[in-house]
């Protein structure tokens, strides 16, 4: 696929007229990146690669970004993103390729909120899961499927009650509890926890594992919650300074829930993508040295801001939420675990072993096979 894809632009200035432009730049003889008299941004804007490969192209009305918008990797020779726009705001598909050049995901948002359906597909292009969403939160169950497109299962639905009260009698289907409890020799932690819409059937499992777990200890527990934002409109949002962060020095039960009610009171995460590295760094800024952090994270949700990972210097323990036996483990999360020398975790599951894994020997998790190429964990 050709990255030079030159979109014809009419800017509706005559060349006695450029006077008028404050800025502007030539390229291959197209008039591209104008700032007009009136500091807006008009016409076609270009950014490109160090080799000189465009790197992204949209067109501007005003100041406000209109049409389609495509972001290209530079390397391989394919395009990573597309997106439309509608005075601004996000107003169509949203289209994501892996590195592969294949479809990953397609989303759809209708005056810069997600509405519509929302498709992800495995590496062999088959699809992987669908939901709908109405105003910017699924709107009933996703659907689930194999790598060979069977059906697997339905995941949870974000559409009821947010439940805080502890569920005592019964952890046996509570992945944080079963997790933490098994690695009870984790000391001088902070738990760092998305609070996007698709997470709170967890809020619960929090409480619970704080009441039967920690309180016995008489300490003080360091949370740190996220929700991507406040609510921040997606094209406004920007790696490490996303927001959405909430601080909680826990000693008591209420003193959780206030926190969580906040975070939840204050956004539902918007967009997929969740800014849980920034997160991360956040409670590494309130904490002195902490041994670990637990990360509790949404199989589901990619991580806006991997980029940043280089500034955790500390083991990073992954709960991961919502995973099945036989389920597809997101490899944003494997990731973190390993480049912090850190561990992975189900409900069923302790992978510890993560970075003594050869690189380019494929090996297994949960059934999928993985494989470490240039320091990544991929799919195989």
């Amino acid at each position: 696929m050709l990255k030079h894809i030159f979109i014809l632009v009419f800017l509706g200035f005559s060349l006695g007229a450029k006077a008028q432009f404050m800025r502007y730049k030539l390229h291959e003889g197209d008039t591209i990146n104008v700032i007009a008299k009136d500091s807006l941004k008009q016409g076609l804007w270009r950014e490109f690669w160090g080799n000189g490969d465009i790197k992204t192209e949209v067109l501007y009305k005003n100041g406000r970004k209109q049409g389609l918008e495509i972001h290209w990797y530079n390397f391989p020779n394919c395009i990573k993103e597309e997106r439309f726009y509608n005075k601004g705001l996000l107003d169509g598909p949203v289209t994501v390729y892996a590195k592969s050049c294949k479809k990953e995901s397609v989303e759809h948002y209708k005056n810069g909120v997600k509405e519509g359906l929302e498709l992800n597909y495995h590496a062999n292009g088959r699809l992987k899961s669908e939901g709908n969403f109405k105003k910017g939160n699924l709107d009933g169950v996703y659907k689930v499927y194999d790598k060979k497109g069977k059906f697997s299962f339905e995941s949870r639905s974000t559409t009821e009650a947010v439940e805080y009260d502890a569920h005592l009698e019964d952890t046996l289907d509570h992945t944080i509890y079963r997790v933490l409890s098994r690695n009870s020799k984790w000391r001088k932690t902070i738990i760092v926890t998305d609070l996007t819409a698709s997470m709170y059937p967890y809020a619960k499992e929090i409480n619970t594992w704080l009441k039967l777990h920690f309180l016995k200890d008489t300490a003080q527990q360091t949370f740190v919650f996220f929700n991507d934002g406040d609510g921040k409109k997606d094209e406004q949002k920007r790696i490490g300074s996303t927001g959405g962060i909430y601080f909680c020095r826990a000693k008591t039960s209420d003193d959780l829930i206030n926190t969580m009610k906040l975070c939840i009171q204050k956004g539902e995460g918007g967009d997929a993508p969740e800014n849980v590295i920034e997160a991360i760094i956040a409670g590494l800024k309130k904490i002195r040295k902490p041994d670990n952090v637990i990360l509790i994270a949404d199989n589901w949700a990619k991580v806006r801001d991997l980029n940043l990972l280089g500034r955790v210097k500390v083991p990073v323990r992954v709960i991961l939420c919502g995973v099945y036996e036989g389920m597809e483990v997101n490899t944003d999360y494997l990731n973190i675990a390993y480049k912090t020398k850190g561990s992975l975790h189900t409900i069923e599951q302790d992978i510890s072993e993560l970075i003594n894994q050869t690189s380019g020997k494929r090996f297994n998790i949960n059934g999928f096979d993985y494989i470490i190429k240039n320091g990544s964990i991929r799919a195989y």
